[in-house]
């Protein structure tokens, strides 16, 4: 597993890529809380290149959302792969975490009102 981050002005970009499992889950805490830490207001989680997930992920992925949306903050997911996606839809997951189908769809969806008005 691997995350590369991106922060830009208005939200933390948070490319996922390989596997979360339950070996790679807490690490995957400890980054994405990390990021939860000091984005401004929203994360987007880019899964495009994510191959596998199991409860264990989802799990990290409930905790950072929940975190966040405390804190008055969004946390969304984008680009799930037909077998993340099974994996959300299975759990229940896809009901309960904000999901985009793409990052460019996520991006102009979260982007501030005054962004999207210009």
């Amino acid at each position: 597993m691997t995350l590369d981050s991106e922060i830009l002005p208005d939200l933390t970009l948070a490319k996922l890529s390989g596997q979360v499992d339950t070996l790679t889950a807490t690490e995957l805490e400890m980054k994405l809380g990390d990021l939860a830490e000091v984005t401004r207001r929203a994360l987007l989680v880019d899964c495009s290149d994510l191959t596998y997930i199991n409860s264990a992920g989802l799990r990290v992925f409930l905790i950072v959302a929940k975190k966040l949306e405390t804190a008055g903050g969004l946390c969304a997911f984008c680009g799930l792969t037909p077998n993340v996606r099974l994996v959300f839809e299975t759990i229940g997951f896809d009901r309960i975490l904000k999901l985009y189908e793409n990052r460019a769809v996520a991006l102009e969806q979260m982007a501030p009102p005054q962004a999207q008005a210009a």
